[in-house]
């Protein structure tokens, strides 16, 4: 009888021991999905806010697609590489950094072959393409 209450017990623990660890796994799983959607939703507001100062850096911007953004952690700045297209439908591609709390960009790649890259302000809206796919206009 001893050994058969034992025998219970140990079944038991294991059990209770195997349900605790797969509700810890899942939740290092929720905390892993909800700090890359913090990440995500981050880098989206960087380039949402660097559309404002790429507006008061260029003229006439029609449109901007954000091709990739990097987060430097070290320096606390975006690397971003962007399309923009003008109100004459030309367009360039090209990176630039971006910090946060800025208005203006001034460390950009100049590949103003066609003219895109005209300095001075855009007033109207943009249309814009984040680096997650999702559309909108600034």
């Amino acid at each position: 009888m001893n050994k058969k209450v034992w025998l219970l017990i140990v079944i038991g623990l294991i059990i209770v021991i195997g349900i605790s660890g797969k509700v810890f796994v899942d939740n290092q799983k929720d905390r892993k999905v909800t700090r890359e959607q913090e990440v995500e939703g981050d880098k989206i507001e960087a380039e949402r806010m660097s559309v404002l100062a790429l507006k008061n850096t260029f003229a006439d911007i029609k449109s901007i697609k954000f091709k990739y953004t990097d987060f430097n952690a070290v320096t606390g700045t975006y690397g971003m590489e962007i399309e923009m297209s003008n109100l004459e439908g030309k367009s360039a591609e090209f990176d630039y950094s971006f910090s946060e709390g800025i208005t203006e960009i001034t460390s950009y790649k100049v590949v103003d072959e066609i003219g895109v890259q005209k300095e001075g302000k855009t007033t109207g809206k943009v249309s814009v393409i984040y680096s997650n796919g999702s559309k909108g206009e600034i």
